[in-house]
């Protein structure tokens, strides 16, 4: 008779496929098998031999379908620690960390030369545009982090840091316009209102040469904002891997 594991609707044979090691009931498929042409509709007989051979041709479509699982688990947490292997190989390459060799945060390694420039670039476009959307500002772990962190794409994470700069630059109190809130009046009013030079040049009582020259001072402030914020997300990254791989050195 056939197997309590074993239907037979229409003209097929199914077997219930489980998870390799799973509980009962972890049902991933069905492996459907056709009749045989002489057997009837009504013919619920499979003797032995053709029931272990069933069985055998279940599990070895259950085990191929779960080494498929856990293929797909594996590439996707390496996607999501694609962003912390120089981490993690670095973390594996330190020689002892007995107190006296403490593994140290990764150098910051982007020339604030090449910074100022792509945070200008950035905020000329902060509403919208390509210098924004494929600024490389958005390759910083703390756009990247800011994205997970908010479920935000990387523009609107860039956006974010920009915004969170330009607000480090602001002096305490209520806004003002004198020569202590210039640098900020200049990135709040250029940038995050999109006024004309003249005006605002007009409204700080300043010559539009001389706008520029505390316009480069205030971006160079946000760019230098920016790689506090910068150092500060790889030192949390660092310890963040570090503790991961003690816990799973402790495990072992």
């Amino acid at each position: 008779m056939v197997s309590p594991g074993i239907c037979s609707p229409g003209g097929l044979w199914l077997v219930p496929l489980a998870h390799r090691n799973g509980k009962a009931g972890d049902l991933i498929g069905l492996l459907g098998v056709m009749r045989q042409p002489d057997q009837k509709s009504d013919d619920h007989i499979l003797d032995d031999e053709q029931q272990n051979a069933l069985f055998i041709l279940a599990e070895r479509a259950s085990l191929a379908i779960s080494d498929r699982f856990q293929q797909q688990q594996a590439f996707s947490s390496l996607e999501e620690l694609t962003p912390q292997i120089d981490m993690i190989q670095r973390l594996r390459a330190a020689a002892r960390y007995d107190g006296t060799e403490l593994l140290t945060t990764p150098e910051f390694s982007i020339d604030q030369d090449n910074l100022s420039p792509w945070v200008k670039e950035a905020l000329t476009h902060y509403w919208g545009g390509p210098k924004l959307t494929h600024s490389p500002l958005l390759n910083l772990q703390v756009v990247q982090q800011t994205a997970r962190e908010h479920e935000e794409n990387p523009t609107n994470a860039l956006r974010a840091i920009l915004k969170k700069a330009i607000e480090h630059v602001r002096p305490a109190g209520e806004r003002r316009f004198t020569a202590e809130w210039i640098l900020y009046n200049i990135l709040e009013m250029k940038f995050m209102e999109g006024r004309k030079v003249r005006e605002i040049a007009l409204r700080l009582a300043m010559s539009e040469a001389d706008l520029y020259r505390k316009q480069r001072v205030a971006i160079e402030a946000v760019a230098s904002a920016i790689a506090e914020m910068e150092q500060q997300a790889r030192q949390e990254l660092s310890l963040a891997v570090e503790a991961n791989v003690q816990t799973k050195t402790q495990s072992k």
